[in-house]
């Protein structure tokens, strides 16, 4: 009788944690976790929903800081504004003012249905991703630069997914949702080009579909899967190192949190068709991201409201344990 050859996710080396639930409803589809170590606050944005959502660790209140058009991507930057990536435009929201959302770039004309997935380099540009459904190659990476410049930086993907940076920042990982491949590129951060584009890590069909990705101190890559409901750690190597297991099919984003960077929050949609956030704890610290230091617009009267907070508490949460 044949021996039966287990499955790529099972040959791994660390036993699976086991996530806790921290925010039971976080809207129709969750992506793009961002941690505000400012003030201790975990933002994601309902990519289907038309709504940006922030759950704050001290207080336990989550609250919807935007709704409108769709927000594929987002990122902070250093003076405290939020680069909104909508449908068609990029803005600026001023929440800590709580001023009007301020278009930075409108009528954008990128390869794609929309944006997905962003973040800055050591200059404060910005990579963002786009993806088009139903075409391969009909989407890529953009840099945008100060006065709202938009370039396309690589194309040959229809879905353009996470992104993390290697310690010194010259070396991009870019996860390609298309070919199921996680990629590494050469960056020069003076020019904000990427170059040397090779396959790092190419999914097996037990792995599921990569979506989010985050980098931890050790250079150990955390990928998060979609059909596989799962994150998968890969070190520098290309070494499977671990995985994580959750209670849900898709697992869409993470990020690296808390004090000391050893919380990691995950986005995930359950069997109901909502989003949940997920918290475990890690070993080792994760990297933080950089912020932004795109340039604001020159003032405008054309300006779009900003929806008034829809403040609620998601109830009494139970304090994660640190496993």
């Amino acid at each position: 009788m044949l021996e039966e050859v287990a499955s790529t996710v099972g040959q791994v080396i660390d036993p699976p944690a086991a996530p806790e639930v921290l925010v039971e409803d976080a809207g129709k589809f969750a992506q793009n976790l961002w941690w505000d170590e400012r003030d201790e606050s975990l933002w994601w944005t309902d990519v289907a929903g038309g709504c940006l959502q922030r759950f704050n660790l001290q207080t336990r209140m989550q609250s919807a800081i935007y709704e409108g058009p769709n927000v594929g991507a987002f990122l902070p930057q250093e003076d405290g504004t939020w680069l909104l990536f909508r449908e068609k435009d990029i803005a600026l929201l001023d929440f800590d003012r709580h001023a009007q959302v301020v278009p930075l770039v409108e009528n954008v004309r990128v390869d794609g249905d929309r944006f997905n997935e962003v973040i800055a380099d050591s200059h404060g540009r910005v990579l963002v991703g786009t993806l088009r459904n139903g075409r391969p190659n009909g989407a890529g990476i953009y840099r945008l630069g100060d006065g709202g410049s938009l370039a396309k930086v690589l194309g040959g993907t229809g879905e353009s997914g996470g992104m993390g940076w290697n310690e010194k920042g010259d070396v991009l990982y870019w996860t390609c949702g298309t070919t199921k491949t996680i990629c590494r590129c050469r960056y020069d951060a003076k020019r904000g080009a990427l170059t040397s584009r090779q396959v790092f890590h190419e999914c097996m069909p037990d792995e599921g579909t990569p979506a989010g990705l985050a980098v931890d101190v050790d250079g150990t890559l955390w990928s998060a899967r979609r059909d596989a409901g799962v994150i998968l750690k890969i070190a520098g190597d290309r070494r499977l190192m671990g995985q994580v297991t959750f209670p849900a099919r898709h697992v869409t984003s993470l990020a690296f949190g808390g004090t000391d960077y050893r919380t990691v929050f995950a986005s995930a949609v359950t069997e109901d068709g909502r989003s949940k956030i997920f918290v475990l704890q890690s070993p080792v610290a994760g990297m933080p991201l950089r912020r932004a230091k795109i340039e604001r617009p020159k003032p405008s009267n054309k300006t779009v409201p900003l929806a008034t907070p829809d403040a609620r508490r998601t109830g009494p949460l139970p304090t994660p344990e640190r496993s």
